[in-house]
């Protein structure tokens, strides 16, 4: 059975513009960027829907102070993502000992995304309109069984040849390109079963059905908050060896949305301290997270979610992650 304790999450779905969901990897579909044994969890939480059909372009550059930008294309938005990896190849080992983690800033608007053609602008930040040139070399990803429709990725490399500007807040970052090597992906994603799925003969027609409840149900600690065209998701979910640290942040800026995100995790299911009666808890998480968080219900019903809990993130080096404007949620098995 699953406890519960806080106030409703007031979860806000990622995409002022109406985003549709975006290939593996991107902020266009968040949840893909997750492991993939929480990745059902996140995307229930932020309410996306998976990936639709349709295909991505997709080019990368390096930009002043170790930053890289990518620019990805799908039906019709385009999104310009700002990361920051770690200096000399470190961020591979971070991530074999220590877990996966990651902070991207992304600007996104509508725009026009053709198999040739890419183009959007993004106001002050700076506009890009890129024609897309294949060079005649195709890759194709291993397939894979079990699928509806295609069985594998398809990409046409190439260089994306027009003019691309962009700085962001601040001038944090900027670029200025007119030729960048890219490629063009189809489709966004494969409908395949997993390979751990095992076909189960079918029941007789006179067996009365058994319901199937999961063995077990992961400790989930979230808080929320929204202001106008302004929110804040915390997500923290402990697994059975591992605990996911998930904060999204998403402002409206007129013709366009900015979307930030970081991702950590941590080898431990204990990530999360609380207590037996589900009144109080708390989370530190690991980079790019910074301080604890601290939860507490009380009788009267109403909760609290404090502490110096932040987060770096590109353009936002100390984003709070905590205040009493905050709704949280507090879930655990028996």
């Amino acid at each position: 059975m699953i406890r519960r304790a806080g106030a409703c999450l007031a979860i806000a779905a990622i995409g002022i513009l109406a985003l549709p969901s975006g290939a593996a990897g991107n902020v266009l579909d968040i949840p893909t960027v997750v492991p993939a044994q929480f990745r059902a969890q996140v995307r229930a939480r932020l309410q996306m829907s998976p990936p639709r059909h349709g295909f991505e372009s997709h080019l990368e550059l390096e930009a002043r102070n170790g930053y890289e930008i990518s620019v990805i294309g799908e039906g019709g938005v385009v999104a310009v993502e700002v990361s920051k990896p770690a200096p000399d190849g470190k961020e591979s080992a971070l991530e074999r000992l220590f877990g996966i983690r990651r902070a991207v800033t992304a600007y996104v608007a509508r725009g026009i995304v053709t198999a040739r053609r890419i183009a959007a602008s993004f106001g002050k930040f700076g506009e890009l309109d890129l024609r897309f040139r294949p060079s005649g070399r195709v890759v194709k990803s291993p397939s894979r069984k079990r699928c509806r429709g295609a069985d594998h990725f398809t990409g046409q490399l190439g260089v994306f040849v027009g003019g691309f500007r962009f700085s962001g807040e601040k001038n944090y970052v900027a670029v200025r390109s007119h030729r960048v090597k890219g490629r063009v992906r189809s489709p966004l994603r494969l409908h395949c079963a997993s390979s751990r799925f095992r076909f189960r003969p079918a029941a007789s027609p006179r067996a009365r059905p058994v319901p199937q409840l999961p063995s077990f149900f992961p400790t989930f600690l979230g808080a929320s908050n929204r202001h106008g065209v302004s929110a804040t998701e915390l997500i923290a979910i402990a697994g059975r060896k591992a605990t996911l640290f998930l904060a999204v942040t998403e402002e409206g800026l007129g013709s366009m949305a900015r979307i930030r995100y970081a991702l950590a995790t941590e080898r431990s299911k204990r990530a999360i301290a609380l207590n037996d009666a589900l009144t109080s808890a708390s989370i530190e998480p690991p980079p790019p997270f910074h301080g604890k968080g601290t939860y507490r219900a009380f009788p009267d019903g109403t909760t609290s979610w404090l502490g110096p809990l932040s987060v770096a993130l590109p353009g936002a080096p100390r984003l709070p992650l905590t205040g009493e404007e905050f709704e949280t949620i507090l879930e655990a098995s028996f």
